[in-house]
């Protein structure tokens, strides 16, 4: 490589236009440049590659290398168009590819809202989307399966960036029809003797001394959508953050007090690494979502104390 003459993109551009319009003066217009300076851009041009391009006179004529470096420009200058257009779209968003992984949680009551809002302003990007338990969305962080990640913070890993998005509180979840089901509240020992089934998520109540009976239970599921199954049809309960109980089911949340447990939601990305656009712009909608949930929340909560029931 070698040897190659150093000659920018408006080289070749200065030379096609005197090719096509025949005229320095018009390429000069046409490039918004004095004639001057066109001609100089030239002469440059042809200093570096050795040769000349056009023939000298009083009419503006390709020399026979001219004639065979035309073809060869026209195809640069194009490539350079779609490679700046490219590079444009994915700096503004317009195109690209967005791999977000979640839990469950969020699949299930966060993104269609938050997909159609993102499709609707990007229609461009494409959108590669995971699900799975926050240790599973951890491993597709780790291995490039998936630029961001909405999970709790569960393997401590400090390849992986953390960001708090919200704190949601543990509670029974059990079929509407269960004894417990209308209970405006529980105590974690009163939960103790249930049928309980085992999940993932019970690793995040580790170190809580109220919820040390969760370990180990006979039953355990790792699939949300089993878990959900068999909570359904009665077969046994679970504890659950509130967001794990998916809209419009037959399943009730009763929260658990004494003490109030709670996980903690977030973004997660590898450390040290610079989101792209389009990634960043998910960032922004997921973030404006938990605030707006928080402050939901916070009201709600602020009713029930107030209610004299």
């Amino acid at each position: 490589m070698a040897g190659l003459p150093e000659l920018s993109v408006n080289h070749y551009r200065h030379f096609l236009l005197v090719a096509e319009l025949r005229s320095f003066g018009q390429a000069a217009e046409r490039a918004h440049r004095s004639q001057p300076a066109l001609s100089l851009s030239i002469r440059e041009m042809e200093q570096r590659l050795g040769q000349a391009l056009f023939e000298r006179g009083s009419r503006v004529a390709l020399t026979a290398y001219g004639r065979e470096c035309l073809p060869l420009a026209r195809e640069l200058v194009a490539h350079h168009e779609r490679v700046a257009a490219a590079l444009g779209g994915l700096a503004r968003n317009e195109t690209g590819v967005l791999r977000l992984a979640t839990v469950a949680t969020v699949a299930t009551h966060w993104l269609p809202e938050l997909v159609a809002r993102y499709r609707a302003r990007f229609p461009g990007v494409r959108l590669r989307l995971y699900d799975d338990n926050s240790e599973g969305v951890e491993r597709m962080v780790l291995a490039g399966e998936a630029e961001l990640a909405v999970c709790s913070r569960v393997s401590q890993d400090p390849r992986l960036h953390f960001e708090p998005l919200l704190r949601d509180a543990f509670g029974l979840v059990c079929h509407a029809g269960h004894p417990l089901a209308r209970r405006k509240s529980l105590a974690w020992a009163e939960i103790a003797p249930l049928p309980l089934v085992g999940t993932v998520a019970h690793r995040q109540l580790i170190g809580h001394p109220a919820a040390a009976f969760m370990h180990d239970r006979p039953v355990f599921v790792s699939n949300m959508m089993s878990l959900l199954a068999m909570l359904a049809r009665g077969e046994g309960v679970t504890v659950l953050a509130r967001l794990g109980v998916p809209p419009d089911s037959a399943l009730a949340f009763v929260p658990l007090r004494a003490p109030r447990i709670e996980r903690e939601l977030g973004l997660c990305w590898l450390a040290g690494q610079t989101l792209s656009p389009a990634a960043m712009q998910m960032a922004e909608l997921l973030r404006a979502h938990a605030h707006a949930q928080s402050g939901r929340a916070a009201r709600t909560t602020a009713r029930k104390m107030l209610s004299p029931n």
